[in-house]
């Protein structure tokens, strides 16, 4: 949060603003941001209860467009809040605030570029540090949580036999071991095998199809 600072939206600071959404928006791995988490249909039962203050891309915009920011750190704040949220339900070492902190880093490269006598908003979640003195190296390998892998393998359940070949397709090229031959017509996804960066790659082309938002026909892989 950015604090103790007020700097009123006049037409150039809008102009700016609507600048770092829309690049924020056209990036590839802003697809699970762009609109409010659909935490009912994803089974999310307790999202409301750890998010206080849900909040994407797209409020952030319908915001700045009807006037509801008076100041710039208004709006700066709820971008940044977006990240925050992600890690703060989904953890750290999760696919998906590893893609958060990607975007949060573009956010503010953008924010010094645009706006740079502006304060850079600051994140409200704290991260435990751990020093050298305490001889405890911090674990920063990416992982999958159980209810990733649910979400995917339900995902997977909704697409169609093209949507599949495309999956599979960079499963193979990417993590082979998680893909199994049983017999000529049948063969096996072993979640458990794939790999954090395949796994983000199939997230994302799987959201792709199911927000509607083919960027390619091509299956990126």
């Amino acid at each position: 949060m950015i604090k103790g600072t007020q700097t009123p939206i006049n037409k150039e600071e809008l102009k700016k603003l609507n600048q770092i959404l829309q690049q924020l928006i056209d990036s590839n791995d802003s697809l699970e941001f762009r609109q409010p988490v659909d935490h009912k249909t994803l089974g999310l039962h307790d999202y409301l209860i750890v998010v206080k203050k849900p909040m994407d891309l797209g409020t952030c915009s319908k915001k700045l467009q009807n006037s509801e920011y008076k100041h710039v750190e208004e709006c700066l704040d709820d971008i940044q809040l977006i990240w925050d949220n992600c890690k703060l339900y989904n953890g750290p070492s999760s696919w998906i605030s590893k893609l958060s902190e990607k975007l949060e880093k573009s956010f503010k490269k953008y924010v010094k570029n645009y706006l740079p006598l502006i304060n850079l908003p600051q994140s409200s979640i704290k991260v435990k540090k751990i020093t050298e003195d305490t001889g405890v190296q911090e674990d920063t390998q990416q992982t999958i949580s159980h209810n990733e892998k649910v979400e995917f393998s339900n995902n997977l359940k909704q697409l169609n036999p093209d949507q599949i070949g495309g999956i599979v397709q960079i499963i193979q090229t990417n993590s082979p071991s998680a893909f199994i031959v049983v017999n000529k017509e049948r063969f096996q996804i072993v979640i458990d095998n794939i790999d954090f960066d395949t796994f983000v790659k199939c997230q994302n082309q799987i959201q792709t199809w199911m927000t509607g938002e083919e960027v390619s026909k091509r299956v990126k892989i």
